[in-house]
């Protein structure tokens, strides 16, 4: 009996765990997390930003000292003569036109090196150390930039698959209340009551739209394919999170244009990557101003070399070691015109970048006016459109009321009907539309975090 008993309450766990997973629903939040850990573009921006921000070492590495070391080995012969050379030595006098040579036949030498080098002043270096930050800083910005683009596709694709399936809905909803009616006034036109014309304009509707939900049953599937293609999800389709509550939907804050502006400005990441250009195209220019090739350079190496082979007479060696410090002034005093090309072409460059980072800020501007008045907008839609939900039903509940009593004929009934379907179709793509609006917003501003899907995460029921 309890071996019975709990083969029972092992099974109904089982049952209760599939009926649960069955029954999972994914919300925005869900979808957001499953597409930043799965989408290849935006994996691709994190490599990328890890690649930027080693260039930050790689522009402090020019100010640190470098140390080389090199070394060789060689087999060969040396052959070394002088003449008209002059001798001279303590007690020995001097003596002028000598002559002497040096043998080393299959000699063997080894060499090695040691130098230190540190730059003092080259202009070059200080810009590229100044070019390396700025891309390290890009590279930021670009990830941000990736990572927000990432969550409004998100967020436009999950409200699409709901505006696809409130679009199927409503279809069939017109076609169930077209067979309903069918049904009564094939009744009623059996009976004597009514003629073929009730009949015949309700199974038309049913067809119509039969014919209409093949086509939104399809577009249904691909915006649920680019959710998937989104977010990796392989298994079935989850049921979806609904955001079906208008005056939450209408408290959204939107706030002032003009605040919505300057934010934008500030914090857009596209702009930021503009800007950052620009100081790294201004930078450039100051590459080739005059003076600015000169480089200082402090010094320091050890150096040694040995050779041993067969001398005249002998076995012959010769060694030799030197340590020095310096410093070394380089000056370009004639490039062929490379410098002052150049330096037409950074100023080339420097204009352009400032012309994109201009138009930049004009589509940023656009956007957040085109995002800020489509939510005003929306909102408008979402309060119009709920009191013309009442309306159409009340206009429905008369029309009922006249078919039952043989005052109204069946397609009154049935336009009723659609009208409701549509209404309730259009009120939820309104309540969508604020809310995208508002991410678009966000995003416009560079303020659109998993934070701000929280809060609109928290509406869906």
């Amino acid at each position: 009996m309890f071996i019975r008993s709990q083969r029972t309450s092992v099974c109904a766990v089982v049952l209760a765990a599939a009926s649960a997973l069955a029954h999972a629903q994914t919300d925005l939040l869900d979808a957001a997390h499953a597409a930043l850990a799965h989408d290849p573009v935006y994996a691709a921006a994190v490599a990328q930003n890890q690649a930027d921000a080693t260039k930050r070492k790689q522009g402090r590495a020019a100010y640190l000292p470098q140390v080389f070391a090199t070394g060789n080995v060689r087999y060969g012969t040396l052959d070394q003569e002088t003449t008209g050379a002059r001798f001279s030595g303590g007690g020995f006098g001097a003596s002028n036109g000598i002559a002497f040579d040096t043998r080393a036949a299959g000699a063997t030498g080894a060499g090695w090196a040691i130098t230190i080098k540190e730059n003092l002043y080259s202009a070059a270096k200080t810009v590229d150390a100044r070019q390396m930050n700025d891309a390290a800083d890009a590279g930021d910005a670009s990830l941000r930039l990736a990572r927000q683009t990432l969550l409004l596709q998100v967020a436009q694709a999950y409200f699409a698959v709901l505006g696809a399936d409130d679009d199927l809905a409503a279809l069939r909803s017109v076609r169930d209340a077209a067979l309903q009616a069918r049904h009564i006034a094939q009744g009623r036109f059996d009976s004597g009551d009514a003629s073929i014309t009730d009949v015949n304009d309700a199974q038309a509707r049913a067809d119509l739209a039969d014919a209409q939900m093949l086509a939104a049953e399809t577009t249904l599937e691909l915006k649920r394919a680019e959710l998937r293609d989104l977010t990796g999800a392989a298994g079935p389709d989850a049921p979806l999170r609904r955001l079906d509550r208008s005056e939450e939907v209408l408290a959204i804050g939107a706030g002032d244009l003009g605040d919505w502006q300057v934010r934008a400005i500030t914090g857009n990441p596209l702009i930021e990557v503009r800007r950052l250009g620009v100081d790294s195209a201004r930078a450039q220019t100051s590459r080739y101003r005059p003076g600015a090739g000169t480089t200082v350079d402090a010094f320091a190496s050890y150096i040694g070399d040995r050779t041993n082979g067969a001398g005249y007479g002998g076995n012959s060696s010769m060694r030799s070691n030197s340590a020095v410090v310096g410093i070394m002034i380089t000056i370009p005093l004639y490039t062929g015109g490379l410098r002052s090309a150049k330096a037409e072409e950074s100023a080339a460059l420097l204009n352009r970048a400032g012309l994109d980072e201009e138009a930049a800020r004009v589509a940023v501007s656009r956007e957040v006016r085109q995002a800020f008045l489509g939510m005003q907008s929306a909102k408008a839609q979402v309060s119009a459109l709920a009191q013309a939900l009442r309306s159409a039903e009340l206009q429905l509940d008369s029309n009922r009321t006249g078919f039952e009593a043989g005052e109204r004929p069946s397609i009154d009934v049935l336009n009723a009907e659609q009208m409701l379907f549509a209404t309730r179709r259009d009120l939820a793509a309104a309540r969508y539309q604020v809310v995208l609006s508002r991410l678009r917003l966000a995003a416009a501003a560079g303020e659109l975090d998993e934070q701000q899907l929280a809060q609109i995460n928290a509406l869906l029921r």
